[in-house]
């Protein structure tokens, strides 16, 4: 969705001009160009840097050679833009032998690392090499000083020389010497520098050229002429030569004294060549330098300037300075200071009102054709013109809509910023595009949008921005800055559509979150018409709306919202949104206490955080993942959890969060018999939270904490004063889940404390709320204090029922059973020590919990507990390569000697089974370091006597495992009615998503993966021959060609998914689209399998054009 338009007029070498003169030196700086793996040419402009480039690549057609040409435009700045661009070049998409390695860079296109992306260009031009390395391949960036002064380009363009593959050469074309390559790298590399005085021209060689050009007689003393006013410089040499040409071999009209280049230039164009051209003509090329360059239809279409072939072949054969770009179409382009000359001359000719007109003409040509870049240069020259402002509104707005946000940042970034400044619109994209470490600038920015949209009455504007604010202030838990944003709409909204009218509800709904009125929030939320919501905000309204439940202990409302937002179709497939979606989902698990799919989800979370770094769900994650550990009685972990979280919490400068964080990780970690916590650093941390205003129950939440801390303690005057405040405050909101977790607290005060009435009351209080409510979990847990309220309530009869269910949830049944008995036999002073001995014998007796997620479509990946083991981390590929085979086989046990066998086919058998024993060896210290058990009965990799095996159960989640248990799920939907079919949908959907390359790509280790690699791909055809009918019958035709061209590019020669793509494709009227698919398959099959296409497929492309053509 973020894909960069490529310009192919600059990925094309030009044409050399036929006044080229190959002399002496020229060839000698070519054979010195043939051991070089860089050449770097420096000169200013018409110096023939371009012309020697090209000139050099035509000599070496006659070998195994290619040449990837990329021209550099200002707007190649942009980082994007010219990875892009450089990516294309290097291993163009229209060319079949680059498929895999574009295909292996789409894999990693939407990841934020330049450096990344450049290590990945690399491997895969070492990838060509390996494949064609008879064949030398020149990369050509010229024009370099436009983009010279971007660090980053220059160090990518010094990392590329660094990691050439032997059979590659890269050239710079560059006007300025800005150290393209670094010293160590001139030192070491064979690089080429060639200067001014290199491509000057001397006195023999003007003479030869001005034979070249016609001159019959060349005599000394016009070539010394010559030479001593241009220095060489070829362009000016070509000047004086065409004047000699037009006045004579007489230098006194010349003789005004020397020539500087671009004064001489001018000064000859206006005086000699305008002068033998027609004055439509001269007209017509002023127009033209509007251009950068111009196409037929460009010029056409633009400038209305007609038969453009003869117009630029008569200028050709006048001298002057045009070059011809080829290609489909044929790309025209002046020497950039003959077009500075001719833009002068526009200017004396048309009134600016006239020249702002054609800009703003090219400009809208540009946006039809997604040229972005091209079309901001037209408007930074049109000025700030209602049309052009309504016209960058509407295309940036149609850009966001379609989610091309990578184009549009491009695009804000070229526009001038007194366009952008006073339109809310775009300012608005432009803070929504704003990188996260700019977050106070794009607070400031969405800021001026709200008092933009208020002058203007423009309530959507103003929602929009303050939907970003929202998310903005609500990771930060800054509910002072959320109530003065909320604080700007009126009350009264006259003359606002009832749709605009019900969204804005959702303002009214944060400022009661950030008022913690909850009760009034909901009926808020409950008047809201949720059917006539847009989509967008119907995602926000069911994040807010499931805090607002979560908040008031509503859980099941909380958890309803979450299963409704995840099936939204605008969202299900954008992973960043499907992360705050399982976020929120995740959080209502984890107070219901139902952890099955909790690991699963968080483990997404983290992923979406890290990968799009988002430090929200990173630091939230890991607060859950804490919780997880805990609940599973794994305190270390959990504190480590927790540390991590205040990590990511002050990175975002959410204080109070960091402090919550911090007061949990006290209160976890308390034990018996050990120095107790400094009191005083505990209350700071509260201090931070009361200061911060945090809201979310997040105050009331960490009363309690400090409250139970103080307890544990012997601080019982400051306990009680705390948990009494939670309580108050907690009824006051009626926030029922934390007002229970505190009364559960101070019960357990009054225990300790011997007030037994008192406890009794509150544990009385408490146990009918959490029975009442269902309440599991608390974010205030302790599991002492929670095992021990329940084994009182038993002993009392205060739900006991419920009590019992508490104590399965963490126990089991078994456990459950033997507390409930034990309880009721023992003393009840010696409750609160039997729940403490109990708790840490069972923490001991308790085997190490974990789990491994593991894909093995596409390249494999291993994550334990959520953290992914990088490839590094493993001491070599076999030992990986023991855990993929072990994966693929999960369930079974493989003998040690077929593993022996497969993994070290060269070896005999006792050194084989040897590297076996090492190879377990680090894999189980590899597993061990990312807290996978490795040793008892609950070990990932188990070892029995008869082999290895990988136990099929809850602590492994498989990729393959879930795509063939959806293939099973489809084949029992048999039923044809709308319901079977949307079920189907969503499980092919699912299936294909699963699907990211061939099992175990890269991995060839015996039949059994050959033959389980074919099996699996040939159920995903399967499953992209089912979806895509169905998104054709549903009119979502891009779905459909994305599924069929995913299966084609698994299967690209099969001749069912190409015959249906060419279907497509020609119902849409894409004909030429269908006949490239055509010609492109067809070349394949019969070129590489000697095989005749199918005739269904000729007929497919031939029937509706020979139809259309009949009619």
């Amino acid at each position: 969705m973020n894909s960069i338009p490529v310009l192919k007029s600059k990925l094309i070498m030009p044409e050399l001009s036929g006044s080229f003169l190959l002399t002496d030196r020229l060839k000698r700086l070519h054979e010195n160009m043939d051991s070089c793996i860089a050449v770097n040419i420096c000169a200013p402009a018409g110096y023939g840097k371009t012309t020697l480039a090209v000139s050099y690549m035509n000599r070496q057609a006659a070998r195994p050679s290619r040449v990837c040409w990329y021209r550099l435009d200002p707007e190649d700045k942009n980082l994007p833009v010219f990875i892009a661009h450089l990516t294309e070049a290097v291993f163009p998409p229209e060319v079949a032998e680059f498929a895999e390695s574009r295909k292996a860079l789409e894999g990693h296109a939407d990841t934020p690392l330049t450096h990344h992306t450049i290590s990945m260009l690399c491997r895969e031009m070492w990838a060509q090499h390996s494949r064609s390395g008879d064949t030398r391949t020149y990369i050509v960036l010229d024009d370099f000083q436009n983009v010279a002064q971007v660090q980053d380009i220059c160090d990518i363009t010094r990392y590329m020389l660094d990691h050439l593959p032997p059979s590659w050469t890269i050239f710079i074309l560059n006007r300025v010497n800005l150290h393209a390559f670094t010293e160590k790298q001139k030192l070491e590399k064979r690089i080429l520098e060639i200067g001014t005085d290199d491509l000057a021209f001397s006195n023999a060689e003007i003479g030869d050229f001005m034979r070249s050009m016609g001159q019959t007689v060349a005599d000394r003393k016009l070539t010394d002429f010559i030479e001593k006013n241009t220095e060489g410089w070829i362009a000016g040499i070509i000047i004086l030569c065409q004047a000699v040409k037009s006045k004579g071999p007489d230098t006194a009209p010349f003789a005004s004294g020397k020539l500087g280049h671009e004064n001489a230039l001018f000064r000859y164009m206006s005086l000699e060549v305008l002068k033998s051209v027609a004055g439509d003509t001269q007209d017509a090329l002023a127009r033209l330098a509007l251009l950068q360059d111009f196409s037929e239809a460009e010029a056409s279409e633009i400038l209305e300037v007609d038969d453009i072939k003869s117009l630029m072949g008569q200028c050709m054969g006048f001298g002057l300075f045009i070059q011809r770009i080829p290609g489909d179409p044929v790309v025209y382009r002046f020497h950039s200071l003959f077009r500075e000359f001719l833009l002068s001359i526009l200017k004396g000719r048309y009134p600016d009102e006239q020249i702002a007109a054609l800009h703003l003409k090219a400009a809208e040509y540009y946006i039809r054709q997604a040229t972005y870049g091209r079309a901001a240069e037209h408007l930074v020259q049109c000025g700030s013109s209602a049309s052009a402002m309504d016209m960058v509104t509407k295309a940036g707005f149609n850009k966001f809509l379609i989610g091309e946000t990578g184009q549009l940042k491009i695009w804000l970034d070229l526009l001038p910023e007194d366009m952008i400044r006073d339109n809310p619109v775009l300012l608005l994209f432009k803070a929504q595009l704003m990188p996260n470490n700019r977050q106070p600038e794009m607070v400031d920015t969405l800021k001026e949008v709200l008092h933009l949209s208020l002058l203007d009455n423009n309530l959507a504007a103003y929602y929009d921005a303050a939907t970003v604010l929202i998310y903005i202030f609500m990771c930060s838990n800054d509910m002072r800055e959320l109530l003065k944003m909320t604080a700007g709409l009126p009350q009264q909204l006259p003359n606002v559509s009832a749709k605009l009218r019900n969204t804005l509800v959702i303002i009214d709904m944060v400022r009661s979150i950030g008022e913690e009125r909850f009760s009034l929030a909901e009926a808020q939320s409950e008047s809201v018409l949720y059917a006539l919501l847009p989509e967008d905000s119907q995602w926000l309204y069911l994040i807010l709306s499931c805090i607002i439940y979560y908040c008031l202990g509503k859980l099941e409302q909380g958890e309803r919202c979450m299963e409704t937002a995840l099936v939204l179709d605008k969202f299900k497939n954008i992973e960043p949104s499907r992360g705050f979606i399982l976020l929120f989902l995740s959080i209502v698990l984890s107070l219901k206490n139902e952890r099955e799919c909790l690991p699963s989800y968080i483990a997404e979370i983290l992923a979406v955080g890290e990968k799009y770094d988002y430090e929200y769900l990173s630091a939230h994650g890991r607060r859950l993942a804490a919780f997880e550990r805990y609940l599973s009685f794994d305190v270390e972990a959990a504190a480590e959890m927790l540390d991590h979280a205040v990590f990511h919490f002050r990175r975002i400068n959410n204080k109070a969060m960091a402090a919550a964080c911090r007061l949990l990780r006290c209160l976890w970690t308390i034990q018996p018999n050990r120095p107790a916590p400094d009191l005083d650093e505990v209350r700071k941390d509260l201090a931070i939270i009361r200061r911060a205003g945090p809201g979310m129950m997040v105050y009331e939440i960490s009363l309690s904490i400090l409250g139970a801390i103080a307890r544990e303690s012997g601080d019982f005057h400051l306990a009680e004063r705390c948990l009494l405040a939670s309580i108050k405050a907690a009824k006051a909101k009626k926030g029922h889940q934390v007002l229970c977790g505190s009364c559960f607290h101070l019960a357990r005060l009054y225990y300790t404390g011997g007030d037994t009435e008192r406890g009794h009351r509150y544990l009385k209080q408490a146990m009918e709320l959490a029975a009442g409510n269902r309440y599991f979990m608390f974010w205030d847990i302790h599991i002492p204090t929670l095992v021990e309220m329940a084994l009182r309530s038993i002993r009392c009869g205060y739900c006991a029922g419920y009590g019992e269910e508490l104590l399965r949830k963490f126990y089991g049944s078994e456990t459950a059973a033997y507390l409930s008995a034990r309880v009721k036999t023992i003393d009840e002073t010696r409750i609160t020590d039997f729940t403490g001995d109990f708790v840490a014998t069972y923490k001991e007796n308790t085997e190490q919990l974990y789990f491994v997620k593991a894909s093995l479509f596409g390249k494999s990946e291993i994550a334990v507990n959520g953290i992914k083991i990088p490839d590094t981390a493993w001491k070599t590929k076999k030992v990986k390569g023991l855990l993929e085979y072990l994966l693929l086989g999960s369930g079974n046990t493989i003998a040690k000697e077929i593993l022996a066998e497969i993994l070290w086919p060269g070896s005999d058998s006792k050194s084989a089974i040897a590297s076996q024993r090492t190879a377990l060896y680090y894999l189980r210290k590899t597993l061990s370091k990312y807290n996978a058990a490795v040793t008892g009965n609950n070990a990932f990799v188990y070892e029995l006597p008869e082999g290895l095996q990988i136990r099929k159960n809850d602590a492994l989640e498989l990729d393959m495992h879930e795509f063939l248990r959806l293939y099973n799920t489809l084949s029992l939907l048999t039923s044809q009615t709308p319901q079977t079919e949307q079920k189907q949908a969503d499980i092919l959907g699912r299936m294909i998503s699963l699907y990211k390359g061939d099992l175990m790509e890269g991995s060839d280790y015996g039949d059994l993966v050959c033959q389980e690699r074919e099996r699996l791909k040939s159920i995903f055809i399967e499953a992209c021959q089912r979806l895509s009918p169905i998104y054709i019958k549903r009119g979502k035709l891009r779905q459909a060609e994305e599924v069929l061209r995913h299966a084609l590019a698994a299967e690209p020669y099969n001749e069912n998914l190409c015959l249906e793509l060419l279907k497509l494709y020609m119902s849409e009227g894409r004909r030429s689209k269908a006949a490239k698919l055509y010609y492109s398959f067809k070349k394949h099959l019969e070129q590489e399998l000697d095989i005749k296409v199918d005739k269904r497929l000729s007929e497919a492309i031939q029937g509706p054009i020979l139809e259309s053509k009949r009619t």
